[in-house]
């Protein structure tokens, strides 16, 4: 908005001609801004407020009905804006009503000195007044339906701005106010809130953050509880009302510190998440340093807590934001994104943000497992996430459907009241997470099941292309709605008819008399999945779960040599991945999750058959077991997690898909990657490493540069901090390479590596394992 918005009107004129009973109304009303600051130079000393209507989108109103109903509307709109005045505030004194342009008011009135909250309370009574008489009258004089928009700003004269300035910034004030979308209905009645001060907040609730790999809880979002009863969970919605009083910080502050002195204990890998409202983005500069002293107090460590803002800040609020994210990371603090898909960021700026988290909006999670376009938005931003070492938590988690649909996208991790509802004291434990539908990258935990689909082919129900629809469904008249029919045409399958899809066709308009006598290639679906019965049952998985929507529950059609040997359902598929997941979970590493030595045997072997070249990396942590003494194991844990964090990171970024991370035990790490990664991989690895570790050190130690432990053999000396040693090898599997041939070899690597001080990458110089 701008000045020049101010400008006369001559719809207004002829608007006050056809409208004389205003006159009696206020003293005055006036078309132009330059009139008002006039009027108003002799109030500035005194209490005054502005009130902003506006008719949103008239232009387009006044278009569709015409000069006399627009103008009837206008009189509506100011006949109950001045009638509600004296009733709301029958303390105060309106002076003028100023047009900014057609459907666009600004009413200056005198007010008895309130408090700033009483003034803000006084106006949502104000608002919800004017906005359903007015809606209503409009309807009655016009027929139309109308969005009436109210705002409210105090003047707050300034020695350093002129009243213009002063003016003009309140009126900006008010119409962003106006935009914001407070339903009457659904927020307290003025008196409520002013319980809800006086009472205050006596706790907030907890709820859930399920790790969608694991089960496990990873975390807990933090909601405000009143004291008065008044079911107020929803922390932005509190910040938006209380955007224009002088509370906003306050109540922030106070959310804040209920929220970190009542979690509790929480494990290394588990997360507080917290709400940052517009109070804190502007004005605040000490905001980040009292958080920071504030978990200090409780003993919790500050990358333990994630403090979200909202993509539904205003355009001026978002372009500070990258500003505000750095001054949170610099001390340490995650962050993350809220509400992503519902505000007025876009892509560009979300990966310009680079939080540590995205959480996507209810607006795109709900129905996600119908609609492709939402399940589209969502895998981008995984995908979008991955690329920037983030992780994407989905909102409003609801039901089984959403939360499978979300854990096959390979979304993070998810809350809502399926999950979990907000809770005092925090809600522990877990729950089971369906199978992953569909499988990405080693380097995020996924384990591989490379036995043929073959092993899993049905017999299945065959017709000629020559069949027709009715005999079709006769023959599936008994089955169930998943069951399907291969069309052939001699021994090659040339389509596939689900019977849902049958059943779908013939209950339309019509359905039985267009299709019943056609031939059965009317209805079928002449491009069906079809795969070799040799194919490996995850990649089989991952081209089903890459089809359309439409057809993602297909069944799959199994060849041999191009000639048709059953089909296999997307189910018993599913259900074999999810046992040999279990299976293999057994065997993963309880603190980091990654695969351990039977699924690094495994990957190892499924090379091998399928002599795929690769570059085998061992890394190994030097002066750990020290560490481990000096600071406990809670501390060594951390170190631990700290490692399988940059490897999954390095392998995201500089890795291929397909490239693997495992866990072989204690400080011992495995990256299998494709030939010619492995040098970036491992320069990441050291460089992020580096870089993080210190972290983990006091004050006293990383000021020194090293820590004073004992020695294997009891000696008491100084230790240098915590290195990487990494070595790297080839196989070919252009001859067979058994694994006691790896372990052999590595062992050699390993030691050559730890021989050379600090961090150190070395690489085995000698021919390729599996070598010709």
């Amino acid at each position: 908005m701008n000045q020049q918005l101010f400008d006369s009107s001559i719809m207004f004129k002829h608007m006050l001609e056809q409208n004389k009973s205003l006159a009696g109304k206020v003293p005055q009303v006036r078309p132009r801004l330059a009139s008002l600051l006039e009027c108003t130079g002799n109030l500035l000393e005194g209490d005054l407020a502005i009130l902003t209507l506006q008719v949103a989108d008239f232009h387009l109103k006044y278009s569709g009905i015409g000069m006399e109903a627009g103008l009837a509307c206008l009189r509506a709109c100011l006949d109950e804006a001045i009638e509600r005045f004296a009733a709301i505030y029958p303390e105060g004194a309106l002076h003028f009503i100023q047009e900014a342009s057609p459907g666009d008011y600004v009413l200056l009135f005198e007010h008895d000195g309130s408090d700033p909250d009483e003034l803000f309370f006084l106006y949502l009574a104000y608002r919800a007044a004017v906005t359903g008489a007015a809606i209503e009258r409009m309807r009655l004089v016009c027929g139309e339906e109308i969005d009436l928009r109210v705002g409210f700003a105090r003047l707050e004269p300034d020695r350093d701005m002129s009243q213009t300035a002063v003016l003009f910034a309140a009126v900006c004030k008010a119409k962003r106010l106006a935009q914001q979308k407070i339903d009457a209905t659904a927020f307290p009645s003025p008196a409520e809130i002013k319980t809800l001060f006086a009472q205050g907040f006596t706790g907030v609730v907890y709820q859930p953050v399920v790790d969608l790999a694991t089960g496990a809880t990873s975390g807990w979002e933090a909601y405000a509880r009143s004291g008065s009863g008044i079911p107020i969970q929803d922390a932005l919605r509190l910040f938006e009302l209380l955007g224009s009083t002088d509370k906003a910080l306050e109540v922030e502050q106070c959310l804040w510190r209920q929220a970190v002195s009542g979690v509790g204990r929480l494990n290394p890998r588990q997360k507080l998440f917290l709400n940052v409202g517009p109070a804190s983005l502007s004005g605040h500069d000490r905001q980040p340093r009292e958080f920071a002293r504030l978990v200090g107090e409780y003993n919790l460590e500050r990358n333990q807590m994630v403090l979200e803002f909202s993509e539904r800040l205003s355009i001026s609020e978002l372009a500070a934001l990258p500003d505000i994210l750095d001054t949170y990371r610099d001390l340490g603090f995650l962050t993350a994104i809220d509400d992503v898909g519902a505000g007025q960021s876009n892509m560009m700026l979300l990966a310009r943000l680079r939080p540590d988290f995205f959480k996507a909006d209810i607006t795109l999670t709900s129905d996600i497992e119908c609609n492709p376009f939402k399940r589209l938005m969502v895998e981008t931003l995984v995908l979008m996430a991955e690329k920037i070492g983030a992780k994407v938590i989905a909102e409003g988690v609801e039901t089984d459907l959403a939360l499978s649909s979300l854990v096959s996208m390979g979304v993070h991790a998810a809350q809502g009241y399926y999950l979990g509802a907000p809770a005092y004291p925090k809600p522990e434990g877990g729950m089971p997470i369906p199978p992953k539908a569909s499988f990405g990258h080693a380097n995020v935990g996924d384990w591989k099941c490379s036995s043929p689909v073959g092993d899993l082919l049905a017999p299945c129900l065959e017709v000629d292309t020559e069949k027709r629809v009715g005999d079709v469904k006769a023959l599936l008249a008994d089955k169930p709605a998943m069951c399907s029919v291969v069309v052939v045409e001699g021994k090659a399958p040339a389509g596939l008819l689900m019977n849902y899809n049958l059943d779908k066709a013939l209950a339309s308009k019509f359905g039985v008399d267009l299709y019943h006598r056609k031939r059965i290639t009317r209805l079928m679906d002449a491009s069906p999945l079809c795969v070799d019965c040799d194919t490996p049952i995850e990649e089989a998985a991952r081209l089903a779960m890459n089809r359309v929507a439409t057809k993602i529950y297909d069944d799959i059609v199994i060849t041999r040599d191009g000639e048709l040997c059953g089909t296999v359902s997307v189910q018993k598929m599913l259900d074999t991945l999810a046992k040999v997941q279990v299976e293999l979970a057994k065997g993963s590493n309880p603190l980091t999750g990654l695969p351990g030595n039977v699924a690094i045997e495994q990957e190892f072997q499924r090379r091998g058959r399928e002599k795929l070249p690769c570059s085998m990396m061992y890394v190994d942590l030097d002066n750990f077991k020290v560490y481990n003494d000096v600071y406990g194991f809670s501390q060594g844990d951390k170190v631990i997690l700290l490692t399988s964090q940059v490897l999954r990171e390095a392998v995201a970024r500089q890795g291929s898909p397909g490239d693997f991370v495992g866990h072989v035990g204690g400080d011992d790490f495995v990256v299998i990657a494709a030939r010619g990664a492995a040098d970036a991989v491992a320069d990441a690895v050291v460089a992020a490493f580096a870089a993080e570790v210190p972290r983990l050190y006091t004050p006293e130690d990383r000021e020194r540069g090293y820590i004073r432990g004992k020695s294997r053999d009891g000696v008491e000396k100084d230790f240098p901090f915590i290195t990487l040693s990494i070595g790297i090898l080839e196989c070919l599997f252009a001859t067979p390479i058994t694994f006691e041939d790896l372990s052999h070899r590595v062992a050699e690597v390993k030691k050559f590596a730890k021989s050379r001080a600090g961090n150190s990458v070395v690489r085995d110089r000698r021919a390729p394992l599996g070598a010709l």
